[in-house]
């Protein structure tokens, strides 16, 4: 298929999008052999876009879980002192302040013309912008969609009266210029503020938004925030091909999260995630996400084939509708049933692998669709995929079922916050296991994040561990009132995970460039380098480490040189 029919079809709200590799269902099979548009991800995942009328309806029954793109949000919007990176900026014989580290970023773009993305002389410090959202340019080579901006298009659009007349990329919504600040800004004394590696090199991925069918999969708000696995995916490529062309380490900040998923990493982008920070001098750095406090996630444990398990389920006015997700671990089988808030009972929903019921509760006037899936993708999982549309108001019950029984364990997790249009939660949720998905990954870097004044572990920050109880979060840093850099030269404090990745991602680029240029260490990997981080880091001694807060403990750039040292 030729570039320009390819773009349309990424872009056409007439195409649906799928992951791709070499597991998926017959019927994905037989379609996909044919000339459709497809762009390759990397480590056998490839994303292709085929016409509505050959796709349509979307279930689980003809495509594979894994197959249909999950949807991400943001992780929300004195400190390097905290982490022992201003000393390590300013120690004379080091200087450390990530010269020839490449840093990387998925999110809602940056202010390019900001002061502190710049080098003394006026120049960028961005090396490149794909912004997939601009059609008016060149796509990176090997993509279909958006327009690469390179370093020298972006001086010489900052050497205009409007640069964006030459570059027109622009951050909506802050985000992704905040937290690169972080990670990478440069001096503002007016503002005393100033970047954890402020001499690193930039290169950014600005998200086109999710399509409005797959919003509509998953009842996601239309004024919400969402990017779609597929441009992550794509973008993560992208980012990791740059690092390989200009020859530099690279260090990657991911500041976007998704419940969805079974919390154990095996969706299509942390599985790449995974891929890519195997490579050597690629480190990848994960916010642990803001959802511990919300009430979104359930656990509990059928004891016998005898027991059962009643969840209760709030959901509050004027809520368009929801997708929830529940998780066991085989040989535990499950099935389950609904009472809706008038107490209208489906009784037991009978257990057919890859079928999916539709169940009407006339008087409540509410659709749920029920799917059940055996050995997903990548797991020994059940899962049961729930999607209430036009929920009644009240309190909805789950009751949890038996088929057969072994440790009897079980996880429930609504979206996160953003994907919700109004109130839903567990009446008896767990605070528990609410690490978003991408962040349960084994190989990256996965942050909690504290706040630095009272030295408490914030309420938000997603807690350990996986599913499979591995340990994560990795280590803790600053995230509550962090001031960082907004688009138009302003400054402002925010907080979330997004702080705590993009200070703990300029604290891994810092590391990379001693033991690169300093050391003359050929390579580093993602395991090496966590590994230094958490040997440095401060565990006070009123708890046990590591724990599922602040696994082990508070990030200290410093103390990892002095431990270091007295190895």
């Amino acid at each position: 298929m030729d570039l320009e029919t390819c773009r349309e079809h990424i872009l056409s709200e007439d195409c649906r999008d799928f992951i791709a590799n070499h597991v998926r269902t017959p019927f994905f099979d037989s379609i996909t052999r044919g000339d459709y548009c497809r762009q390759e991800a990397g480590f056998d995942f490839r994303c292709v876009y085929l016409p509505r009328e050959s796709a349509d309806p979307v279930t689980l029954s003809k495509f594979s879980y894994n197959s249909v793109p999950k949807c991400y949000s943001p992780i929300s919007m004195e400190t390097l002192n905290r982490t022992g990176i201003l000393p390590m900026q300013n120690y004379p014989t080091l200087q450390l302040k990530g010269s020839g580290v490449l840093i990387g970023f998925l999110d809602s773009g940056i202010d390019y013309t900001s002061e502190i993305f710049r080098n003394l002389d006026g120049s960028t410090r961005i090396a490149a912008i794909w912004d997939q959202t601009v059609q008016s340019g060149q796509p990176p080579e090997g993509f279909a969609y958006g327009t690469e901006f390179t370093r020298e298009e972006i001086d010489a659009a900052l050497s205009l009266d409007d640069p964006l007349t030459a570059v027109p990329s622009i951050d909506e919504t802050g985000h992704g210029t905040y937290t690169a600040s972080l990670a990478a800004g440069s001096a503002n004394p007016a503002e005393q503020f100033l970047g954890a590696a402020p001499e690193a090199t930039l290169a950014v991925v600005k998200l086109k938004p999710a399509k409005k069918y797959l919003r509509d999969f998953y009842f996601i708000p239309q004024n919400a925030v969402c990017y779609q696995e597929t441009d992550l995916m794509l973008g993560l490529r992208y980012l990791n091909d740059l690092a390989d062309r200009l020859g530099l380490p690279f260090v990657l900040c991911v500041s976007v999260g998704s419940n969805m998923g079974g919390h154990i990493a095996t969706l299509p982008f942390p599985l790449l995630l995974e891929g890519y920070s195997t490579k050597a001098n690629h480190i990848t750095v994960i916010g642990a996400g803001n959802e511990a406090d919300q009430r979104h996630h359930y656990y509990n444990e059928i004891q016998n084939t005898d027991d059962t398990k009643t969840v209760e389920l709030r959901v509050g006015e004027n809520v368009s509708g929801f997708s929830l997700e529940l998780w066991t671990e085989i040989p535990n089988i499950f099935s389950i049933s609904i009472i809706s808030p008038s107490g209208e009972n489906t009784s037991r929903i009978p257990f057919r692998v890859g079928a999916e019921a539709e169940i009407d509760f006339l008087f409540e006037r509410t659709r749920v669709s029920v799917d059940y899936r055996l050995l997903v993708e990548r797991t020994s999982s059940e899962l049961i995929l729930f999607r209430f549309d036009a929920p009644a108001p009240g309190i909805w019950r789950i009751v949890v079922e038996p088929l057969t029984v072994i440790d009897g364990r079980f996880h429930m997790w609504l979206p996160q916050s953003a994907f919700l249009s109004g109130e839903v939660y567990f009446l008896e949720s767990n605070p528990y296991y609410t690490l978003t998905n991408p962040s349960s990954a084994s190989t990256p870097i996965t942050v909690a994040y504290y706040d630095g004044g009272s030295d408490g572990i914030a309420q938000s920050s997603g807690r350990g561990y996986t599913r499979t109880e591995r340990i994560k979060p990795d280590i803790a840093a600053p995230g509550i009132q962090i001031t960082g850099a907004l688009p138009g030269g302003r400054f402002a404090a925010r907080s979330g995970s997004c702080a705590a990745a993009a200070i703990t991602a300029g604290a891994a680029a810092l590391m990379l460039e001693w033991l690169i240029y300093h050391e003359n260490v050929p390579g580093i990997d993602s395991f090496q380098l966590k590994s230094l981080l958490i040997l440095g880091a401060v565990r006070p001694r009123i708890m046990e480490y590591p724990n599922r807060e602040w696994g082990y403990g508070q990030l200290n750039l410093y103390n990892t040189f002095e431990v270091m040292r007295q190895l």
